[in-house]
């Protein structure tokens, strides 16, 4: 069997959709040579694809770089004319959003982290929604088979594109080995260093944008530094800015943050092991995840996490975290106190948090990933 990706998120980059694509296409190569039938895999990469990545990758599949600058052109000519002239069978678009225009005569997959732009419409920019209505569009009419992280968008996917359950498959995310507890003072002084961050933190992980419920957090924080009785910890949120930010810089002015909240910026992969392990707890009130890595990666590193109970969040964390209303602002204070305030929580919700990520490994995202592939024929 011929396997196709689509190699332009090969990038740390992309996100969390790089770091998806980059763990499962790494673990789909290793465990190929142990499947009874014959996989070979094609890489389309582009410009934007990472240089380190494919070298990591190469001896274990092929690379076919696609020089297209523009990424409508990938999608309308160079995909297509690849996909007829290597024959492949089953091509896999790693993210729903400027999926390809499929050419040649085999199966189409596409992974489908979140519809969040149609849930939640009012988190992003009429171009914004325009465009992942048009992608989820395509995939509606062109897929053989949708792969979703999560229970929770099967269920948006189902209803919001009027998709057969039976063109979908759910295959949860994995955790990488290196997301554990750290007490490397080296490490852990490194990553303070180089990202302005505090003694003591709590810790939001995610892109700057409305739907991570920032705002929300502020207010609760705020809220908790005002019945504190000691000093709390500062608050770090972590992550590249995105669309529809500002509110967030303004709550930080008008409640009177701007000497205890960090915003980094992007952090780089390398040091997010550390940037974790550093924090007091992970907060995370998301309004809607079509899985919540960070959830995952921070209960790894024996981190507490507060959590949002909406969409696919309760999935992932289980009774590992505690999980709050995130319209809410006193509950999440609230939960944010006792994680400061209670030592046995905090014990408990690290044991808790370790056991549950150890549950979910990109080793088992591919297995299922190779199993869907081959039973498309």
């Amino acid at each position: 069997m011929r396997i196709g990706l689509d190699g332009k998120l090969l990038s740390l980059r992309a996100g969390g959709i790089g770091r998806y694509a980059i763990n499962l296409t790494r673990a789909m190569l290793a465990a190929a040579p142990a499947r009874q039938r014959d996989l070979e895999f094609i890489i389309f990469s582009g410009p934007q694809t990472s240089r380190g990545v494919m070298e990591e990758f190469r001896g274990r599949c092929d690379e076919q770089f696609l020089n297209a600058r523009s990424s409508v052109l990938r999608s309308l000519a160079f995909i297509p004319a690849a996909l007829r002239r290597m024959r492949i069978d089953v091509f896999h678009g790693m993210d729903h959003v400027g999926i390809p225009f499929v050419g040649g005569t085999g199966k189409y997959v596409v992974t489908v982290h979140d519809v969040i732009p149609l849930t939640l419409p009012q988190t992003f920019t009429l171009r914004h929604r325009a465009i992942v209505r048009l992608a989820l569009a395509r995939v509606r009419r062109k897929a053989d088979l949708i792969i979703v992280p999560s229970r929770a968008v099967e269920r948006d996917v189902v209803e919001r594109l009027g998709v057969c359950e039976d063109r979908v498959a759910i295959v949860a995310h994995g955790c990488e080995p290196r997301f554990q507890p750290t007490a490397d003072g080296a490490a852990l002084r490194g990553a303070a260093a180089r990202y302005g961050l505090p003694p003591r933190y709590v810790l939001a992980v995610g892109t700057l944008e409305p739907r991570k419920n920032l705002v929300t957090l502020l207010r609760a924080y705020a809220r908790l530094r005002a019945a504190a009785g000691d000093r709390p910890p500062g608050l770090v949120l972590a992550g590249s800015r995105g669309w529809l930010d500002s509110p967030i810089y303004q709550t930080v002015r008008s409640l009177g943050l701007e000497e205890v909240v960090r915003v980094p910026g992007f952090i780089d992969d390398d040091d997010l092991p550390a940037v974790y392990s550093g924090a007091e707890m992970l907060a995370f009130p998301s309004l809607r995840e079509g899985f919540g890595l960070p959830v995952l990666e921070a209960m790894a590193c024996g981190v507490p996490v507060v959590a949002s109970n909406a969409s696919a969040l309760p999935e992932v964390a289980g009774d590992a975290a505690l999980l709050v209303d995130p319209y809410d602002v006193e509950a999440l204070a609230e939960a944010m106190g006792r994680v400061l305030r209670d030592d046995a929580l905090r014990r408990r919700l690290r044991r808790a948090g370790i056991a549950r990520a150890g549950q979910f490994s990109w080793e088992t995202a591919a297995r299922q990933t190779l199993d869907a592939y081959a039973a498309l024929g």
